[in-house]
């Protein structure tokens, strides 16, 4: 034993252990150091003749030191995987990770449950994939396969962490975390490079006094270079000391003496920040939202007065002037400026310098709270939102209150007074403020997942908005009626405060956020107040296009209450299809919104022709989700860039004002099956009919390729099943295929009135049956009674006299009726199946004769079809030459054209 190199100055400690668990670790660490030692200093066959070394291979551990050493290699490499930032290791990592625990749980639950690294290395994933969830600029970065993990992973941490025994143990460490993270403050250390220098100090777990082993690179992918200094401070024991003193330099000490014993030491350099805190760490143009800190020494200065120095209007305005100066430089940091310019209102205040001078103050707040850089569609933070319509609603309650105070864009800064108290004049507009929020609202709703709870929040301020534009909706009406004047600069003189395109263009806010919705409470009517507002701009507006959107709000807003006929009569008199195609894009999306919403409304009403023309153009070319500006489709063979996109994305509607998909596809195919199936009856023989609507003889051709016909589970498929049940007639089958459970929780619950909807359709259903019975088995009755046909589709005799006289009429069914006997008598002047089939064969045969004798004429040279005029006529002349005697000989005959080969004949 004294002559093996490899024990050396370890057989004594090795000897002195007493547990059963330290000498198996013992074991592995002198396994470990002597493998490295034996590779540089020992031959081979010395090392296969050690009987120490065959005693350590024979060392069986437990299964739970098994297990406990595989979690602890996968949680090594986990934090090295979050450390790079490489997302796709990490979700890696993470599936084996807790299919190891999987594995472990009934042994670890055993003895001590769930080990504190798991708890610890599952809280650190949370934090860092939310982490890099939030940082937008790097996703944007990732590949699509790295994009795909991070979602993925996210959302499985979030459902694994949720489990009832994890939730409780990661509760518990997020309050009282290790003792090793509490150490060093956030801002020295990330959560990763915190748990990598407690990953070394439990790696440690007896020194050695022979020369430091050669784990440089081992210690290289687990610790960075800047904490070289730290682990050498912490590193120096003295191992000589008496052995009653030894353990207590490996006792974890407090806070405070760790600090004191830190400073000490002497001074250190300062520690670089990790590469996640320098991805992550906000810039100085960045709002950094959440921290209660007091701006900056420098920033405070622009606004701190002297002992001596007085507070007046012009030295406030000096103050004002050089934060006003300050916005948009790099640098600059939007919440410094918003404490400064509070802190300028509490002098206002203090020093009672009017409120003049305080508007404009919380004006410049204003449009310092709705300053940012732009980065695509990105929106204003919850917090910075909810600050900016506090200062709006204080901006229009200070109006309110003072009513001496003018503001408006035609007062220039030069003829501002924020001095005098009677007539204030304050330079700035109230209404672009408004039309800023509300485009700062759909943003922040675009960005929402429409999906999550987090829109439900969002959408609530719509209360507050809507609150706030009626607020100014008053406050301009009430100083439109007074008639305000206020004096320019130009020669005009005065003018109007508040002017008629300024109403408008308040009004126009109210429209955009009533027109899509509908009144349930019955005493509460709101097709008044849009009838008020739209022809007030109608009279007042300058602009055609305030005026075009307008007249498209109105129409859909009387759509969407069953005022077809008024809606029907505004849209043919505004001429909106005449004009559409020049408008931008937002007008003609809300008029594809319109005319959507009108065909809705007129299949409600019962008219099915007018609801098949009006949703024929929106299904036509499967493109209603872009149509309707509520979602962006992928087309093929056409690639977009990304500024393409960017703006697609920009056109979209917030969730809560889409119209229903499959709502609109479902009405147009029924009113398709409600027109064609007739049709297809009546012209069964014509060959040359054209169908009425494409889309839907696709569906129904699809569905003919299907080997066998199951039970409908798809919208589709539900009216496929009732279209071929009306073709024989069978309405109470067509009827069951779409008004059913599935049905009703799909589409027809979804319309205002469903009930009046479903009986109009059954009605709707009776009638188109009957004529398709009548036109298909016409040929089959010398006479039917009416009565019959009554009991037959469940209709009123008057009904159905009703529908045959019209029928007839029409000339669409060949028949008399004997009202004594209530009889229909049939003609049959229309012919047998055999009859209109061979007529059918002799009209294709003649058909290609034509096209036989046209194909010749043309290889002939003679004049045919596709000849011109002018050519028809040099054609003419040869001939008469050729035949006109002389030239050659021959009886008349033309020798000109080319004889006929026998094979070359075309027919």
């Amino acid at each position: 034993m004294s002559s093996n190199r490899f024990f050396f100055n370890e057989g004594s400690s090795s000897s002195e252990e007493t547990s059963d668990d330290e000498p198996q670790v013992q074991v592995s660490t002198a396994k470990k150091g002597a493998s490295k030692t034996a590779t540089k200093h020992a031959p081979k066959p010395y090392l296969a003749m050690s009987d120490d070394e065959e005693d350590v291979k024979r060392v069986v551990r437990s299964e739970k030191a098994k297990r406990h050493e595989e979690i602890e290699e996968i949680i090594k490499k986990t934090k090295h995987a979050m450390r790079i930032r490489d997302i796709g290791l990490v979700y890696e990592c993470y599936e084996n990770l807790t299919k190891a625990f999987d594995k472990a749980r009934r042994v670890l639950e055993k003895d001590q449950g769930i080990p504190r690294s798991f708890i610890k290395i599952l809280v650190q994933l949370d934090d860092f994939v939310n982490q890099c969830w939030g940082d937008r600029e790097w996703r944007e970065t990732l590949t699509k396969n790295n994009s795909n993990n991070l979602s993925a992973l996210r959302q499985k941490i979030r459902r694994y962490l949720k489990q009832e025994p994890l939730e409780k143990e990661i509760n518990a460490y997020r309050e009282r975390p290790d003792v090793v993270d509490e150490e060093l403050p956030e801002h020295e250390t990330s959560p990763v490079d915190q748990s990598a220098e407690s990953e070394e100090d439990e790696e440690e777990v007896v020194p050695t006094k022979g020369k430091p082993q050669d784990n440089d690179e081992s210690e290289s992918s687990e610790v960075s270079w800047d904490q070289s200094d730290e682990e050498s401070t912490d590193s120096s024991i003295d191992v000589d000391a008496p052995n009653e003193e030894l353990y207590k330099k490996f006792l974890k000490t407090d806070k405070s003496e760790k600090t004191r014993i830190k400073e000490s030491s002497g001074t250190k350099r300062p520690k670089k920040p990790s590469r996640i805190e320098q991805q992550v760490q906000p810039s100085d143009d960045e709002d950094e939202e959440g921290k209660d800190s007091a701006p900056r020494q420098d920033i405070q200065k622009l606004v701190s007065f002297g002992k001596d120095e007085e507070i007046t209007h012009e030295a406030i305005l000096k103050k004002l002037n050089e934060i006003i100066a300050m916005r948009g430089k790099r640098g600059t940091n939007r919440r410094d400026q918003l404490e400064c310019l509070k802190i300028l209102r509490l002098y206002v205040e203090k020093q009672n310098l009017g409120v003049g001078l305080d508007i404009k103050i919380l004006l410049i707040q204003i449009a310092v709270s709705f300053d940012y850089h732009h980065k695509g569609n990105e929106c204003l933070k919850p917090e910075t939102w909810t600050r900016a319509l506090d200062y709006i609603e204080e901006l229009l309650t200070l109006l309110t209150k003072n009513e001496n105070v003018q503001i408006s864009e035609n007062i220039s800064e030069e003829a501002e007074n924020l001095k005098k108290e009677p007539d204030y004049r304050i330079h700035g507009d109230v209404i672009t403020i408004i039309l800023k929020m509300d485009e700062e609202f759909t943003k922040i709703l675009q960005n929402a997942d429409a999906h999550s709870q987090d829109y439900v929040e969002r959408l609530k301020d719509e209360l507050r908005v809507c609150s706030i534009i009626d607020r100014l909706k008053v406050y301009l009406e009430s100083k439109a009626n007074n008639n305000v004047m206020i004096t320019t600069d130009s020669d005009s003189g005065t003018i109007l405060l508040v002017q008629p395109q300024h109403l408008c263009t308040a009004y126009m806010c109210v429209i955009e956020h009533l027109y899509y919705k509908y009144d349930k409470p019955p005493g509460q009517s709101s097709v008044a107040i849009m009838d008020r507002l739209c022809k007030y701009i109608y009279a007042k507006d300058t602009l055609n296009r305030a005026r075009a959107r307008a007249s498209l709000c109105h129409v859909y807003h009387l759509a969407l209450h069953d005022h077809y006929y008024e809606a029907r009569d505004l849209m043919l008199m505004c001429h909106m299809q005449d004009t559409i195609t020049t408008s931008d894009v937002a007008t003609q999306i809300l008029y594809n919104r319109t005319i959507v919403q009108l065909g809705l409304c007129a299949f409600r009403f019962g008219a099915i022709r007018e609801a098949h023309q009006a949703l024929v153009d929106m299904q036509s070319g499967n493109r209603a989700k872009e149509l309707l500006a509520q979602g962006v489709q992928m087309i093929r063979n056409q690639e977009r860039t990304r500024d393409q996109e960017m703006k697609e994305r920009q056109r979209l509607l917030p969730f809560h004002m889409h119209i229903n998909l499959e709502l609109i596809e479902c009405v147009y195919l029924v009113s398709a099956m409600l027109i064609e199936i007739p049709f297809m009856a009546s012209h069964e023989y014509d060959a040359r009919k054209r169908p009425i609507s494409k889309h839907f003889h696709t569906q129904m051709r699809q569905a003919e390729k299907q080997p066998v016909f199951g039970p409908p589970e798809s919208m589709r498929e539900h009216v496929v099943a009732a279209s071929r049940a009306m073709k024989t007639g069978d309405w109470s089958a067509c009827v069951n295929f779409l008004i059913n459970e599935k049905m009703n929780g799909k589409v027809w619950n979804l319309m205002p009135q469903a009930t009046e909807v479903r009986k109009m359709l059954i009605d709707k259903i009776k009638e188109e049956s009957l004529r398709t019975y009548l036109f298909t088995y016409a040929t089959v009755y010398d006479a039917i009674s009416m009565a019959t046909l009554a009991d037959m589709f469940e209709l009123p005799v008057k009904q159905v006299y009703g529908i045959i006289s019209k029928m007839i009429i029409n000339e669409e069914l060949m028949a008399s009726l004997e009202e004594p006997n209530q009889t229909v008598v049939m003609h049959h002047t229309d012919p047998s199946r055999t009859q209109a089939l061979s007529l059918q064969l002799v009209e294709k045969v003649f058909q290609l004769y034509e096209q036989n004798e046209k194909l010749v004429h043309f290889r002939n040279g003679e004049p045919n079809f596709y000849s011109r005029p002018n050519q028809q006529v040099q054609q003419g002349q040869q001939r008469n030459q050729g035949t006109g005697g002389g030239g050659g000989g021959g009886s008349g005959q033309n020798w000109n054209r080319n004889p006929r080969s026998g094979p070359n004949r075309a027919y």
